[in-house]
């Protein structure tokens, strides 16, 4: 199934936000980033990634002396309190979720071994890529000094494959056109169950990584090739599911079982 329009897209800054949008459903891109449908619907992902990347930003934000478990405990009940537990599935859901990032949080965050500030923390930056003919932005949640060079850290609720390779071709294109630099370590970070996804990239990912990007740009340009995701997960998620069946006049889950 596809989206039926006649026209194509200009890019003219290809973003982290966008393609991680596109990535987890091109139909959810379409409706947000297309054609702006406004929405006040926020999930509990959306929210719960807001409050991660506050907690971490603050965090780091403290002296050494103050980079301890009860200041992260502080932080994460802080920014919890904003959140209103009906956006969840159930209490249960709620306490769940709450449970898991806290403990998560609390672990990586106190377990950092280095003391030095971090060069980016949630910097967002852009350069130009000749390549792509395409300005290409992202923002750097935690980068650090390293032996050889910096380590780039990302802070995600959760991650499957496909989202750990677009951050990894992103960050190394990005890196050595902005900066002239690979970074030593890439980390994803997922606080949900707690992983970390260790890359140490090498020049010939570059290539790999241009050719990644010039591919996301070509299939962002066409709407007319747009698939929906057969996933759940993420319709169950999403607050553009009314339209997306309009669109389609079917629902997601009849999706799933062709």
């Amino acid at each position: 199934m596809t989206i039926n329009k006649q026209f194509q897209i200009s890019i003219q800054t290809m973003t982290d936000y966008h393609l991680e949008s596109f990535i987890k459903c091109p139909y959810r891109f379409y409706y947000q980033h297309v054609l702006s449908v406004n929405t006040r619907k926020i999930k509990w992902r959306q929210a719960v990634q807001f409050i991660i990347n506050q907690v971490v930003h603050k965090f780091y934000q403290l002296t050494v002396e103050e980079q301890h478990k009860l200041s992260a405990l502080r932080l994460i009940e802080s920014q919890w309190s904003m959140i209103n537990s009906s956006i969840f599935d159930s209490k249960y859901h709620y306490y769940q979720v709450l449970a898991q990032t806290t403990d998560h949080l609390l672990q990586l965050l106190t377990a950092k071994d280095t003391q030095v500030p971090p060069i980016f923390l949630y910097e967002k930056l852009s350069t130009y890529i000749e390549e792509l003919e395409t300005q290409l932005s992202l923002t750097l949640d935690v980068t650090e000094w390293s032996e050889k060079s910096f380590t780039i850290k990302k802070f995600l609720l959760e991650a499957d494959e496909e989202m750990i390779h677009l951050y990894n071709h992103l960050i190394v294109v990005f890196s050595y056109k902005a900066f002239g630099k690979l970074p030593e370590k890439i980390e994803v970070v997922t606080l949900l169950k707690g992983e970390t996804f260790t890359y140490s990239p090498t020049v010939n990912d570059l290539v790999q990584g241009i050719m990644y990007l010039k591919y996301m740009k070509k299939v962002l340009l066409d709407p007319t090739d747009y698939e929906r995701k057969s996933s759940i997960k993420e319709c169950n998620s999403c607050p553009f599911v009314q339209e997306c069946e309009k669109s389609t006049g079917d629902s997601p889950e009849l999706d799933l079982l062709h």
